[in-house]
């Protein structure tokens, strides 16, 4: 922040300066942006804050690849899918992504059921909560699809067309 020396030849006519300064106003402007907004923070009397802690609670997470957003009751392909598996606010284990793609609607809801099983086996600890359903169902574009190689991605095709032309 300038001085006030300076702020007035910066902004004071009879100095050279824009002309734009009121001793009325500049002076206790600058006071109160130097100092105003602290003082007033620090009045205001500090709550006490609560902490009140969550239970640890699993959850499992679905992640479909799509094309396009799905909306609800929307019949969208999905390209190919995995589960994460939480337990509170940390990441436990993740399914290895499969395509799913060319599979009849009834095989994919099938194949989202054997993910949430497959966690509970190896995760469940004899306890169903949190395994009877995913919590929520993660959207990816199919351009993230993490599996090669992949038809979306087509880099076994690149490949052999280079091999071809040698």
């Amino acid at each position: 922040m300038l001085t006030t020396i300076e702020a007035r030849k910066l902004h004071d006519a009879a100095e050279g300066g824009a002309g734009c300064w009121n001793d009325s106003v500049c002076h206790s402007r600058r006071s109160y942006y130097r100092k105003g907004r602290g003082d007033r923070v620090r009045r205001q009397p500090q709550m006490a804050e609560i902490v009140v802690p969550i239970p640890i609670v699993s959850f499992v997470v679905l992640h479909t690849y799509v094309e396009k957003p799905r909306q609800p009751n929307d019949e969208v392909i999905i390209h190919a899918m995995c589960a994460e598996l939480w337990r509170g606010d940390k990441p436990i284990a993740l399914t290895q992504p499969q395509h799913v793609f060319g599979l009849p609607p009834r095989m994919v809801k099938e194949y989202a059921r054997q993910l949430l099983d497959a966690l509970y086996q190896q995760y469940g600890n004899e306890k169903r909560s949190g395994f009877e359903r995913y919590a929520r169902e993660e959207q990816h574009s199919i351009s993230q699809c993490p599996i090669r190689p992949c038809s979306y991605h087509a880099d076994h095709l690149r490949s052999s067309v280079l091999e071809g032309s040698r």
